[in-house]
């Protein structure tokens, strides 16, 4: 069984610079780390430009996964097939409801806790990805710096 990459950026950051630099990291997780389980919440601008990159990369890589990381529980029971652009499913990983203004931040422990790699489109110390990219490195989990 292949290992697993997370994907924690901010939401309102122009990162098309970054694009190489994001689509050598993943190729390089692929390759080297056997990674083919991809995971991103789709909330923001890190998010969605990662997971372009995955779904282009998926061409040349057809092994590889793409999920989205639902924080909400979806309103209507078919909801929870919905498969938004890129991704290849989604998926909500809470096991209890939690109140609204924590489920993300409670999606995100679990996240990291089942991801071997973290992405990090982390450019300041606040916010929910820095606190989820935070607790990666308290849980030693590999964290790969996009934004330096």
């Amino acid at each position: 069984m292949g290992k697993s990459c997370a994907f924690f950026g901010h939401r309102d950051f122009l990162y098309g610079t970054y694009e190489k630099q994001v689509r050598e990291i993943v190729v390089s997780l692929i390759e080297k780390e056997q990674v083919t389980q991809f995971y991103a919440g789709g909330r923001g601008a890190f998010d969605w430009f990662c997971a372009k990159i995955v779904a282009d990369i998926k061409k040349e890589y057809s092994q590889i996964l793409l999920t989205q990381v639902l924080s909400y529980i979806p309103e209507k029971k078919d909801e929870f097939g919905y498969k938004p652009p890129y991704f290849d499913d989604s998926v909500y990983l809470l096991e209890k409801q939690v109140p609204p203004k924590f489920a993300i931040s409670e999606t995100n422990k679990i996240l990291v806790k089942k991801s071997d790699f973290i992405v990090s489109g982390v450019w300041h110390n606040w916010g929910g990805a820095y606190s989820a990219v935070e607790f990666a490195k308290r849980q030693g989990k590999t964290v790969i710096d996009v934004v330096e």
